[in-house]
C-alpha cells in the first residue's frame, strides 16, 4: 500500500497538484479512522487543492496590486470620521459599482482616510477574483511622459487601463510637471471609461482646482466629465488621523501619569 501511496504522490506532482499531492496521505488516514466513502477522501482531496490554488491566485493578485497596504473596511474608524456614510461604504463593499462601473472620488485633507477606503475597497476587489493596481498620480504620470520618450507607450498604458479596479492616490498632491503628463493622465481616464473599468480616486483638492493641477481647464474638464459621470463622491470633512495620533503622544507625554 505505502508503495501505492506514494506512486499516487507522485502521479499527483506531475499534474502540478501539489497540494493534493502533500495532503493525500494524511486525508487518506483520516479516511480510514472515520470511514470515508471513496466520493468523501475525493471531495476532501479536491477541496484542498482547490484552496490552495485559490490563496495562490490571490496572493499574486495582491502582489500585482501593488497596495501600499492591507487595509479592510472594518479596519476604518467611522465615528472618527462621521461624514462618510457607512452604508454606501457596506453597499460598495458589494462590488456593485464595477459592474455598473461607478467611479469613485475621495474629497478632503490628507491623514483624513481616502486612501484607506479606496484601497479596502480595491482590496475587497482583488480577494472577489478581480484584478486590481495602486498608483500616485505622479508616479503614473513620470511612467507614461517616459514610456512616451522611449517607445514603451501602450504597453505602459496597459498597466493601468487593463485592470478592472485602479486606484489614483493623491491627484492635485502635486501640479503636473507639463502637458504630457496632463495628457497621460486623460488617455488613462478616458480608455477606462470606454472600457467600463471604474477607476477610484483620493484628491486633497476641490474640484473647481483641478484646471490649476492639470495646468489646462478644458483638459481638466474633459478628465472630470469622465470621472465623474455616474460617479460616487465622498467629501471627508473631518480631521487627520495622523494629527489624531500626533495629538494623542502630545497628550500621553505631557501627562505620563495618566
Amino acid at each position: 500500500m505505502t508503495g501505492l501511496y506514494e506512486q499516487i504522490k507522485a502521479d499527483l506532482g506531475y499534474l502540478q497538484l501539489k497540494r493534493a499531492g502533500e495532503v493525500f496521505a494524511p486525508l487518506a488516514d483520516e479516511a480510514k479512522a472515520h470511514d470515508w466513502t471513496h466520493i468523501e477522501f475525493l471531495a476532501r482531496l479536491l477541496d484542498e487543492e482547490a484552496a490552495h490554488t485559490r490563496n495562490r491566485r490571490l496572493a499574486a493578485r495582491l502582489r500585482y496590486a501593488k497596495f501600499p497596504f492591507r487595509k479592510t473596511i472594518d479596519d476604518f474608524d467611522f465615528d472618527f470620521q462621521p461624514s462618510v456614510d457607512r452604508k454606501l461604504v457596506d453597499d460598495l463593499a458589494t462590488l456593485r459599482f464595477i459592474d455598473e462601473n461607478r467611479p469613485i472620488l475621495f474629497l478632503g485633507q490628507p491623514g483624513c482616510g481616502k486612501t484607506h477606503l479606496a484601497v479596502a475597497l480595491a482590496t475587497r476587489a482583488v480577494e472577489a477574483g478581480y484584478r486590481g493596481y495602486f498608483t500616485t498620480a505622479q508616479h503614473m504620470t513620470d511612467a507614461l511622459v517616459a514610456a512616451k520618450i522611449d517607445g514603451t507607450w501602450t504597453s505602459k498604458l496597459k498597466t493601468y487601463t487593463a485592470p478592472t479596479v485602479l486606484v489614483i492616490d493623491d491627484v492635485g498632491l502635486l501640479p503636473m510637471a507639463d502637458r504630457r503628463a496632463s495628457a497621460a493622465f486623460f488617455e488613462v481616464v478616458n480608455t477606462r471609461y470606454e472600457k467600463q473599468h471604474p477607476t477610484l480616486v483620493t484628491t486633497n483638492r476641490g474640484l473647481p482646482d483641478w484646471g490649476e493641477i492639470f495646468g489646462d481647464s478644458v483638459v481638466a474638464a474633459a478628465i472630470l466629465d469622465r470621472l465623474m459621470h455616474n460617479a460616487i463622491v465622498f467629501n471627508i470633512r473631518g480631521p487627520s488621523w495622523r494629527l489624531r495620533e500626533h495629538h494623542g503622544l502630545e497628550i500621553a507625554t505631557t501627562n505620563p501619569d495618566r
